[in-house]
């Protein structure tokens, strides 16, 4: 199992500041408001011209409550106002029904009120992006928790500074997971916020872990500047949760 996580976002409920050559040596023109609850844990970050603000609370059942006096905070802390910021990031998914629809809701209803774009970004390939300061080789296997034994995997292989998708988001069993990986000859690491269910897989499998304690809103940042420096952002009716219902109708 890789071992450690990134010292500046690491642990949950408290929060933290860190310069951007610290994070993906990306400079941040604009305040972007970041909102990340797909599963396990509720983040919010903002970024800064000299850094980002980020809090994470890993009272992820209570995300309908908690999330907006989370927001309410980081923005504090940062010294800004609702009105102040460019934009708002949100994880799109894949993750949990519930918690998807309120960080959807609430992601656009800040931008609404504000009047700035909405920037979804995929939960997956955040999830692996933010691997690649502890992996830079093999195959990244990016996992998001479904149903009881179920998981959202994707793969992605580390290519300099961004990721390739090798194949994209699937629906699986974690018994199905074994058949998908046994044989490869290259390294793998599945990357997740709680690797205990996976630990039997990977052993079998001959697969490395990764805890991503390290994976907050703050990873949805460089997707957010790049989407809003590469052109026109969505338009606010067209942002909707990444439910993957293809995989999902039996319920």
């Amino acid at each position: 199992m890789y071992g450690g996580s990134l010292p500046e976002c690491s642990g949950f409920g408290w929060t933290c500041r860190f310069f951007i050559f610290d994070f993906c040596l990306l400079t941040f023109f604009r305040k972007i408001l970041a909102i990340e609850c797909t599963h396990q844990c509720i983040s919010v970050a903002v970024s800064l011209p000299d850094g980002v603000v980020v809090r994470t609370l890993h009272e992820w059942r209570r995300t309908a409550e908690s999330i907006v006096p989370l927001v309410d905070s980081v923005l504090a802390e940062s010294g800004l106002v609702r009105e102040a910021i460019d934009a708002v990031a949100v994880s799109s998914g894949p993750g949990s029904f519930t918690a998807l629809r309120i960080g959807m809701a609430t992601a656009k209803g800040i931008a609404f009120g504000t009047g700035c774009p909405l920037v979804p970004v995929s939960t997956i390939e955040a999830l692996a992006f933010s691997a690649l300061g502890q992996v830079r080789d093999g195959l990244l296997i990016p996992v998001v928790p479904a149903r009881k034994g179920e998981f959202y995997y994707a793969l992605y292989s580390p290519d300099g500074d961004a990721v390739r998708e090798m194949s994209p988001v699937t629906y699986v069993p974690v018994t199905v997971l074994k058949d998908v990986f046994m044989g490869m000859k290259e390294p793998r690491v599945f990357v997740a916020r709680d690797t205990g269910p996976l630990e039997a897989l990977a052993e079998e499998i001959g697969a490395d872990l990764l805890q991503a304690d390290f994976f907050t809103a703050a990873s949805l940042l460089p997707f957010a500047e790049k989407k809003l420096s590469s052109g026109k952002p969505p338009s606010l009716e067209s942002v909707t949760p990444d439910y993957q219902q293809k995989f999902r109708s039996g319920g």
